[in-house]
This record gives structure tokens, sequence and C-alpha cells, in this order.
């Protein structure tokens, strides 16, 4: 090409190169994120900035696209000196109360015939009013918390067994056993013995 001054060629030159490089390598000639911005507020770094993603016309339509991006301040150093730890306070666990079983004076003997199954109302260990069931068999004493262990009503003595009245679930009156649901375990069995004509329950 005559007539053209060489530096225009050169300036011609690299424009060439420059548009090829960003057709070639996008990401370097990107001034913005190269990944898309696809959620309104979301932020992004990108050399040395954060850049948020906002809304913005184009084309006469409402994209999403990055801001112009805030210079991400360096880090303000830290004093060399390392700093005296102090002692933290120790926390210690609280101690469980542990309330300790007691003797319940539940019936006297004679209130309790053989092939008897009776309920008694009294106060357990922790001071609350609790019913309880003692049986008398041939073999001895039975006794049980009548509380079910479905739901935590109170059993009732019936001519079928031990009744639940809240959900219908029966037990063996000779031994608590489960007779029909929707409880899946028996009546909790309790220690119980006999002194003086007096039966006591251990609870």
């Amino acid at each position: 090409m005559r007539g053209v001054n060489p530096i225009s060629r050169r300036i011609v030159g690299f424009g060439f190169l420059t548009s090829l490089a960003s057709i070639a390598f996008p990401a370097l000639a990107a001034t913005t994120p190269p990944i898309k911005c696809r959620v309104l507020g979301e932020t992004t770094t990108y050399k040395g900035k954060l850049y948020t993603c906002i809304k913005t016309k184009s084309k006469g339509k409402t994209v999403l696209a990055w801001d112009s991006g805030k210079i991400i301040p360096a880090a303000a150093a830290t004093s060399s000196s390392t700093p005296t730890p102090t002692a933290s306070p120790t926390q210690t666990a609280p101690t469980p109360v542990v309330v300790k079983k007691i003797e319940i004076p539940i019936a006297k003997s004679s209130e309790v015939p053989n092939n008897s199954t009776k309920s008694f109302v009294a106060k357990n260990r922790h001071g609350n009013s609790t019913t309880y069931i003692v049986i008398r068999k041939s073999d001895g004493l039975l006794a049980l918390d009548a509380t079910c262990p479905h739901k935590g009503c109170i059993v009732a003595i019936e001519s079928e067994g031990l009744l639940c009245p809240c959900h219908n679930a029966l037990f063996d009156s000779k031994n608590g056993d489960v007779l029909r649901g929707p409880a899946s375990y028996p009546l909790d069995r309790l220690p119980v013995h006999e002194s003086d004509g007096v039966i006591y329950i251990t609870d």
C-alpha cells in the first residue's frame, strides 16, 4: 500500500491483533466477570473488584448484568505482638438432682385378699399423686404403676382386665402384660412387700 504511513500500518496491525485476541480469548478482554449474572443481588469477585448483579436496559429490554464493580480494599496489617491469652472461666455442668426411691405404705394387707386386684392412690417419691395397682396371687404380691405406657392415661380395673380409658388398650389384671394395643409395653412393675400387716411399694 503506497502512501500509507508506516506508523498507521502499525496502528492498524495492533488493532487487528487486539480484535483477534478479544475473539479468541474473550475472558482476557472482559472488564466484568466472565460468568453470567443470573440472580438479582448476586455478587462475585473478579480482578480485585466486587461485582453485584443488577437490572439494566439492553436493546429496550430489562436484563441482568454486572455493575461496574467496587475495588476490594486490602486487608489491614495486623499487629505482630501476640496478645496474652486470658483464662476463660471454667463452666461446670449442673449436677442432676437424684431423688431416691422411697417405700410407700400403700394399703393394709387385709385390703387385698387372695386372688384379687386393687388400685390405690398415693404420693410417689416426687410428691405427685400416683395410682398403683396391687395384685395378690397364691404365690405372693405384685405391684404395678397404673400409668398406661401408650399416652400416660390411668388404667381402670374392669372385668376384662386393666383397661385404658383413652385408647382402649387392655392389660392382664394378673401381671400387667399387654392384651390389646395400641400400647406396646406392659405396665411398670414395682418392688412390693408386706410388714406388720401393711403393704409397701418402693417407688
